[in-house]
């Protein structure tokens, strides 16, 4: 035996004691090494799956976002486009029924100078008739006044219309 390495010996009672040192450290280890450690990575483990699930929610809830903000723009774009339509329409009726007016006031204006000119048209003539009739009067206050023949009256006539736009001047 002196020849064989001691290692390789089998020995009973060191092969026990080293089972029993072997399962005892495996005790020891698994109480104070792996327990905390296999906490620790369930822990970690419970935290990658929240922060998962808390990823995949925020990410469900920017699409939600994302798919509102974009129903909302549309909306928002029907309705600029629906009042854009309402304020042309707003608009052509405001500018035909400015149109109608101003044809109406003009045709007031039209008919009020018409009016006028009728006016100023029936006292212009009766100007003319009194002035003829006061010529008239004139003309034969003088022709009555003096008994002339037909050359002497006419002279007469012609004197007096030279001399009638004279006197309507003064």
């Amino acid at each position: 035996m002196d020849g064989q390495n001691p290692l390789l010996q089998f020995e009973p009672g060191l092969m026990i004691w080293t089972i029993v040192v072997f399962f005892f450290t495996l005790l020891v280890l698994r109480k104070i090494a792996w327990g905390p450690l296999l906490k620790a990575l369930d822990e970690r483990e419970q935290r990658i799956q929240d922060a998962l699930s808390q990823a995949e929610k925020a990410n469900k809830e920017a699409e939600a976002a994302i798919a509102k903000a974009r129903e909302e723009s549309a909306a928002a774009l029907r309705k600029s486009e629906e009042t854009l339509k309402q304020a042309k329409l707003e608009g052509q009726q405001l500018r035909e029924r400015m149109v109608e007016e101003a044809k109406a006031e003009s045709q007031k204006v039209v008919d009020q100078g018409l009016r006028r000119v009728e006016a100023e048209q029936r006292a212009a003539l009766q100007q003319v008739r009194r002035e003829a009739a006061d010529l008239a009067v004139q003309a034969a206050a003088k022709l009555i006044r003096s008994s002339m023949n037909a050359d002497e009256q006419r002279r007469l006539v012609e004197d007096f219309l030279r001399e009638a736009p004279q006197a309507r001047v003064q």
